[in-house]
């Protein structure tokens, strides 16, 4: 669907949460327990980034050669400033670490839209644990303070009214009758997923996410590095 790949962003009036996210709640689920990582999760977390599988869909697609690779993640993701929303995943009756999950770009991603993730090990998958701790997660996005703001997002993820055929917006006058000015849309999040990983796609639609297209993108994975791969977009609007 190169029409897709191709078409052209748009600007809209919206909302995101306030940043800086420095604050990030613990949550519970019937089976697990969700929190910011920590330095002392180090370990835990090398464990599960050096296999290969638990990293398979990750950007770059290849496992930490050494604890030094996991301490730089991690340093990311404890940064205070960090425009992230993810979450350690751990099981609530063990507390072992099985994965992370969460809002991984809030802003400046290729769609425009926050996108959502999730990795987990695989010891634990087909469990059910990736739809419970991302129902988790976006219950606790859409509860946090907002703030409203412009963003060029891509066409497809708005309804057709909102746009036109060539990803342009339909040339109409806001509510408060000025023209020119991007229009009004609900708040939605985004995920981009493999045309082949099938089971995240049976996530994303048990949560409510509707496809807006697949299209060949540039693999940014190190063995197939810049190579076409069939990608799938998928987008949830906010509840109200």
């Amino acid at each position: 669907m190169s029409s897709g790949a191709n078409a052209t962003h748009i600007p809209v009036r919206t909302t995101i949460p306030r940043l800086p996210l420095s604050q990030r709640p613990t949550i519970r689920t019937e089976r697990l327990l969700l929190r910011a990582l920590t330095q002392d999760d180090l370990e835990a977390s090398w464990a599960l980034r050096r296999d290969p599988q638990f990293m398979a869909e990750s950007t770059l697609g290849t496992p930490d050669a050494s604890i030094e690779e996991s301490q730089v993640a991690l340093d990311k993701l404890t940064e205070p400033e960090a425009e992230h929303f993810l979450f350690g995943l751990f099981l609530a009756d063990t507390g072992e670490l099985i994965g992370d999950a969460g809002i991984h770009t809030i802003r400046g991603s290729g769609i425009g839209w926050p996108t959502v993730g999730y990795k987990l090990a695989p010891a634990h998958w087909g469990r059910g644990y990736a739809t419970e701790c991302m129902s988790a997660v976006l219950k606790a996005w859409w509860e946090l303070p907002r703030e409203e703001v412009e963003a060029t997002v891509h066409p497809y993820t708005l309804p057709l009214p909102q746009r036109q055929e060539t990803g342009e917006l339909e040339g109409q006058e806001d509510e408060e009758g000025k023209e020119g000015m991007p229009s009004a849309v609900r708040e939605r999040v985004v995920a981009d997923i493999a045309a082949y990983n099938t089971g995240s796609k049976r996530v994303l639609e048990k949560l409510g996410f509707e496809d807006f297209g697949y299209w060949d993108e540039p693999d940014t994975q190190l063995h197939r590095l810049g190579q076409p791969l069939m990608m799938g977009h998928y987008v949830l609007s906010s509840p109200s």
